[in-house]
């Protein structure tokens, strides 16, 4: 079995993320837990955590995450804690997307994690930043402004996030808070090809599609996204193609209309609540506007994808969400967008 172990370890090293592989990464776990040492069955599932997440089903992470960190506590010489602890700092970007699991809950995962990072010698920058994401989430830009200052001044090391992705997260923090004029200050080196990653600049794209069109800026909107369209491929990218969908809705039904047939399979089969949300509040915001016109055009979907269907969903998750985090912070955020939505269209035909 040690064959077709190294077999399926070696065939998933240069093959795209997708389900395909995923199913390669469990059938050699199972060959590791029963005929292998522990020590091949934390790396196959150590590979599986990431690749869930790179192909889009981050709800796949934290059953094989929680395997490994059990190990790693249990022995922690024989295992790598720089490598436990960056796969951590990923679940803890994901852990509060799931309304099921408790704001008490999560605080425990958080502190567990800033534990590690000082018995092991991290700093807690990164503690920080995620748990400014965490704080963003739930609409309190109070404690969120808070944990910026901290992620801001902790030292930065090994653990860190590249500076790429760190400026384009100050940014992304600051057209949170509807700063845009200061979030794009932020990411400027990135746009202006400065700084780059794996990441970035296809990351920051996507952020600044909304800042650009409430600032009126729709000629660079316009060129952004038609540069960043082009780099987005797979399930993983199920917030940013939300993102231009709601884009094109605005500035070219056409694309939008596209966009939304090229992925609503995507937003249907997705089963991370917050990210499938998010995704949907999309679809109804593109729906609405496409329905305000009579159409001959038969949209994918159109038996399920129906504005009440739309309603129903995104009004029981936005209700679980409310009541984890104890207050009505997702309800006024989608309001907000339908609002934004209807004075950019209206903007965007006044400027035409």
């Amino acid at each position: 079995m040690k064959n077709r172990y190294d077999e399926l370890r070696r065939g998933t090293w240069l093959m795209p993320n997708s389900l395909q592989k995923l199913a390669m990464l469990e059938e050699a776990i199972l060959i590791a837990d029963k005929y292998m040492t522990e020590e091949d069955a934390y790396d196959a599932r150590m590979g599986y955590t990431s690749t869930a997440l790179e192909c889009g089903c981050p709800e796949r992470t934290f059953v094989s995450f929680a395997w490994c960190l059990s190990k790693f506590e249990k022995t922690p010489g024989l295992y790598s804690s720089h490598s436990i602890l960056w796969h951590y700092k990923w679940i803890l970007n994901q852990v509060w997307r799931l309304p099921q699991v408790s704001l008490e809950q999560i605080q425990s995962i958080f502190e567990d994690f800033k534990e590690k990072c000082l018995q092991y010698g991290y700093s807690l920058r990164v503690y920080y930043q995620q748990s400014m994401n965490l704080m963003l989430s739930q609409g309190r830009l109070e404690e969120a402004a808070d944990y910026y200052r901290q992620w801001r001044t902790a030292p930065s090391d090994s653990l860190s996030d590249c500076r790429a992705c760190e400026q384009n997260r100050f940014g992304s923090y600051y057209f949170q808070i509807n700063h845009n004029k200061r979030g794009m200050q932020a990411v400027k080196p990135i746009l202006d090809g400065k700084i780059s990653c794996r990441s970035v600049p296809q990351a920051t794209y996507s952020r600044v599609i909304s800042p650009l069109l409430k600032l009126g800026d729709y000629e660079q909107a316009l060129r952004i996204a038609k540069k960043a369209f082009r780099t987005l491929e797979g399930p993983e990218y199920l917030e940013e193609y939300g993102i231009f969908m709601e884009f094109f809705t605005v500035t070219d039904m056409n694309k939008a209309v596209k966009l939304y047939e090229r992925t609503i399979h995507l937003g249907l089969a997705c089963k991370m609540p917050l990210d499938r949300l998010h995704y949907l509040i999309s679809v109804r915001l593109f729906l609405q506007q496409w329905s305000q016109a009579k159409r001959r055009k038969k949209l994918v979907e159109s038996e399920t994808v129906t504005l009440a269907w739309l309603d129903e969903e995104i009004g029981m998750l936005a209700a679980a969400f409310n009541e984890r985090n104890g207050n009505d912070y997702l309800t006024a955020f989608i309001a907000d967008k339908e609002a934004n939505m209807q004075r950019l269209v209206n903007a965007y035909r006044k400027a035409q």
